[in-house]
């Protein structure tokens, strides 16, 4: 039986596919104020201060001491306390309180003032009256372009015009550099391009504004990977172990897909058995890991084991069929490789006679 037959019937699959990877818009962000004596305290002014425009808004404390605010750009923001005209408390200046908006979650900032520091925080500067109109008609202006072009972006990329998507994803950019979410669209359409180096650098600007996004790492370590850079590839998917765990085993898996396609199965073998180890039961794994043995001759008895494991896994599975046929396939030429020696030795003694 020919083992090219076989193969032909195979498909590796990246499991990795979306129209679009994140939004952008607007989050919330609420919380509670405390007076120094642990009482819900009202008609405090809350401050807000987004790090990257300092565009600041208020809120006052209700009765109950709860602010909120919604409608707020994405990105990271410091939050004030101001009581009497002077700030108490402040959180999101230094990286350890640092306070994020997104359009995924509600952020949430309480203050209790009996933790009040003894020096007061500076209080920041309220936005001035004299062009408040004008600067926020711009701003609003800016923000609706901005979600216009990722918007018509986000739709080409469900069209599949990728060199659409990539020019409203581009403009998106310029309307805002913060957005981390823009750039990793832009290098999810750049992929779809086959522009594995512009792919590249836009994950990694998506990645240098937002370093805790396990899904960016795992876009990044595909674009490596097609790109022929499987050291950095590895390297990222291991950052993607330290975000993520669970989300690792489908780096892994996705990573050996494109290596097997490169023809490199040693490297294949090795992923998919890092996938595996993350999760045991990845069935597609243990089948992938069966045709990356089955590239060098002598690694296809450890093909039949994997092969064997996918179908206890999925006896029923789409490629279940396949799978039989090629531990059919492993163990007739293994039949084969072992009768060869003494077929040989016959035929030297007819030789000799």
């Amino acid at each position: 039986m020919r083992f090219g037959s076989l193969f032909g019937a195979v498909l590796i699959a990246i499991l990795v596919s979306a129209a679009s990877y994140a939004q952008i818009g607007e989050g919330s962000l609420r919380g509670r104020v405390l007076d120094r004596e642990g009482k819900p305290l009202q008609g405090a002014i809350v401050r807000v201060e987004h790090l990257n425009t300092h565009q600041t808004d208020d809120a006052k404390t209700a009765r109950n001491g709860n602010y909120s605010f919604i409608g707020l750009f994405q990105g990271q923001y410091k939050v004030t306390v101001i009581v009497d005209g002077r700030a108490v408390m402040v959180r999101g200046e230094t990286p350890a309180n640092a306070v994020y908006v997104t359009n995924t979650t509600d952020a949430t900032v309480d203050f209790d003032l009996r933790n009040a520091p003894a020096t007061r925080p500076p209080t920041p500067a309220a936005a001035t009256p004299s062009g408040e109109k004008e600067k926020a008609a711009a701003d609003k202006k800016n923000a609706e372009e901005l979600k216009a072009a990722f918007s018509a972006g986000t739709a080409a990329m469900n069209a599949k015009n990728f060199d659409e998507a990539v020019r409203q994803f581009q403009i998106a950019a310029e309307k805002d550099s913060t957005q981390s979410a823009v750039f990793a669209n832009l290098g999810l359409a750049f992929a779809n391009q086959k522009k594995y180096e512009d792919a590249i650098a836009a994950y990694r600007k998506s990645i240098g504004l937002k370093a805790d996004d396990p899904a960016v790492h795992a876009l990044l370590s595909l674009a490596l990977a097609n790109a022929g850079k499987i050291e950095e590839a590895t390297q990222t998917v291991e950052e993607v172990a330290k975000l993520d765990p669970a989300m690792a085993g489908q780096s892994y898996f996705n990573l050996g897909a494109i290596l097997t396609n490169r023809g490199k199965s040693k490297e294949a073998v090795e992923a998919f058995n890092k996938a595996i180890a993350i999760d045991p039961k990845n069935a597609q794994a243990y089948y992938q890991l069966g045709i990356a043995y089955f590239a060098l001759p002598e690694t296809i008895p450890q093909a039949v084991s994997a092969l064997e494991r996918f179908l206890q896994l999925e006896p029923s599975g789409q490629n279940a069929e396949a799978a039989k046929q090629l531990i059919e396939a492993a163990k007739a030429q293994a039949s084969t490789t072992s009768s060869s020696p003494s077929q040989q030795d016959k035929q030297k003694t007819k030789t000799k006679q």
